[in-house]
């Protein structure tokens, strides 16, 4: 059972991102082309794949503590549909929006990594990690800011170790 707390404070959280992308970074770029657009197992994404949905996770990261930040403003915002997370043979799935669409380069794959932890840095610079506002996450339920971040800390980390640990020897 993944507990978010474990992800740490606000700091701890970010430092374990930065390690987790330095490494996922270096793990793509030193990886066989081949292995990276092979599918892990059949029916399963590629590397590359797993990779653009860790950019899309952390993009939609992103918009939802501007959500945060923005409640928190006092915005009246429209409500947002989020449906609970589904599960096939006990595994997450990942939502809709988050779903890689494949077909992308390394390099294209790596700049949308790029973008997407620039964004949520930006973001994140401009939260407030006491703010109490919260926002549905489709398998852990309510999370404040926090939790969101450790979310993201979690989740990258989560695919680089299952990356890591599909590498050909």
């Amino acid at each position: 059972m993944v507990r978010l707390e474990d992800y740490g404070t606000w700091d701890e959280a970010l430092k374990r991102l930065e390690a987790s992308r330095k490494a996922l970074l270096a793990l793509l770029r030193e990886a066989d082309p081949a292995w990276l657009s092979a599918p892990l197992r059949e029916g399963a994404w590629t590397p590359l794949m797993v990779a653009e949905h860790v950019a899309l996770v952390e993009d939609s990261t992103a918009r939802v503590l501007r959500r945060l930040r923005r409640l928190a403003a006092g915005e009246n915002l429209p409500p947002v549909p989020v449906k609970p997370g589904e599960f096939k043979d006990g595994k997450p799935q990942a939502p809709e929006g988050v779903r890689p669409k494949g077909g992308l380069s390394l390099e294209e794959v790596l700049a949308l990594l790029d973008r997407a932890r620039a964004f949520l840095l930006e973001e994140v610079a401009k939260a407030d990690p006491q703010n109490p506002a919260t926002f549905p996450h489709p398998f852990f339920g309510e999370l404040n800011p926090l939790g969101w971040l450790r979310a993201a800390a979690y989740h990258e980390a989560h695919h680089l170790k299952a990356l890591q640990a599909s590498l050909p020897r």
